[in-house]
């Protein structure tokens, strides 16, 4: 018994450090969760960002993407869950509830960055 305990343990010792950390996760989910990135339309840092432009009466007028920094969680997991409009430009990714959680905590972590 000992000896499964021993094996056990050195096993996690030695494989242990393959895994990645939950902020590496929480990173990589936010630059490619489900092949496009929330990078691509809410920056680095989840801030607010110009998407394009369209053309209203000869004037271009910026498509502005809200920042998701000062999002509660629950209006984070909600925008994430539910159905989206045929007009709505945000995908819909089927992320799981701990997915969101490491989502929403990267952004909030990245936001704190920001303003150090």
């Amino acid at each position: 018994m000992k000896f499964v305990f021993l094996l056990f343990f050195l096993s996690v010792y030695l494989f242990g450090n393959d895994f990645i950390t939950l902020k590496e996760y929480a990173k990589m989910l936010y630059e490619n969760p489900r092949g496009i990135g929330c990078n691509h339309c809410h920056g680095e840092d989840g801030s607010e960002q110009i998407l394009g432009y369209t053309l209203q009466k000869d004037k271009k007028v910026p498509f502005v993407i809200p920042s998701i920094q000062n999002l509660t969680y629950e209006e984070f997991a909600k925008s994430l869950k539910e159905e989206k409009e045929s007009k709505s430009v945000m995908p819909t990714y089927f992320l799981t509830p701990n997915e969101i959680i490491a989502l929403y905590n990267y952004i909030q972590e990245k936001s704190k960055e920001k303003k150090q």
